[in-house]
């Protein structure tokens, strides 16, 4: 609690940095993450597939992470439920200067603004807050599909796996067509 008083008191330690303008993915400066996370829905099944791609300044994959869950279908929540695993990753990781880009405009900007919802996946968004805020910086950015498709594809392929499928400077072999 003293965290999100102290962060709301004093603002972010978020960088203003602009999103890229074209449709490929951009290295982040020298000492700086980016990571990109995204969300695959099973409304079938009731299952979120969450993809995680952490690069660094070289572009260099540092990590990858395919994880899935029980979830009602509800393409929001499971967006914000994917973002708040990509900062408990990178906190798992020791990164301390993260980029988080993701595709759900609505996400972004719900992580962006002060003001809290009581809603479900306001309450997920407040959680991804108090973490970030443990970040010596970060910034969220929204990019467009073609950006995220290595996490898109990477959150297609959880859907598929039983357990969490953590790959340290390595990726799953679903995506090598992509690189």
């Amino acid at each position: 609690m003293a965290s999100i008083k102290l962060w709301l008191e004093n603002g972010t330690k978020q960088k203003e940095i602009q999103a890229p303008k074209n449709n490929r993915w951009i290295a982040p400066p020298l000492d700086v993450f980016k990571v990109n996370w995204d969300a695959a829905i099973d409304k079938g099944n009731s299952r979120l597939g969450i993809g995680v791609m952490v690069r660094n300044s070289e572009g260099a994959v540092m990590a990858s992470l395919c994880s899935s869950m029980d979830l009602f279908p509800n393409p929001l929540l499971g967006e914000a439920v994917a973002a708040r695993r990509a900062s408990s990753f990178c906190a798992e990781l020791g990164l301390q200067h993260i980029i988080l880009e993701g595709d759900s405009l609505s996400v972004v900007k719900a992580i962006q603004h002060k003001e809290d919802s009581w809603s479900d996946t306001g309450l997920v968004i407040r959680d991804i807050k108090v973490m970030l805020s443990k970040f010596l910086s970060w910034s969220v950015l929204h990019v467009h599909r073609e950006v995220n498709v290595i996490a898109h594809h990477l959150a297609k392929f959880a859907l598929s796996c039983q357990d969490d499928c953590i790959l340290i400077e390595d990726y799953p072999p679903c995506i090598q067509h992509l690189f």
